[in-house]
């Protein structure tokens, strides 16, 4: 009669671990992808005390809208952004 194996003996012993190790594999890359995801969403784009200065000089929303448009981290495109925001609405008026 013949066998109706579907893995062939040599590999039986060695598939539940094949399976659990691609799924650990798998569960880290999700748990990597997620921390970076919280990490952005959380982030604090720039220190407290320069997000502070630059809204008594240029306006809160003006610096809202200038982190949103630069880069992360990047204090020197925000503060320009910024000001360039504030010198458009003031320059409507």
């Amino acid at each position: 009669m013949p066998e109706l194996d579907v893995v062939p003996h040599q590999y039986a012993d060695w598939t539940p671990v094949l399976g659990w190790g691609i799924a650990l594999i798998g569960l880290a890359a999700v748990a990597a992808a997620a921390t970076g995801l919280v990490k952005a969403v959380t982030g604090n784009p720039i220190p407290y005390e320069v997000k502070q200065r630059l809204e008594e000089k240029y306006g809160y929303w003006a610096v809202k809208t200038a982190i949103g448009v630069c880069p992360h981290d990047d204090i020197r495109c925000i503060e320009r952004e910024a000001a360039r925001l504030y010198e458009s609405r003031i320059l409507r008026r």
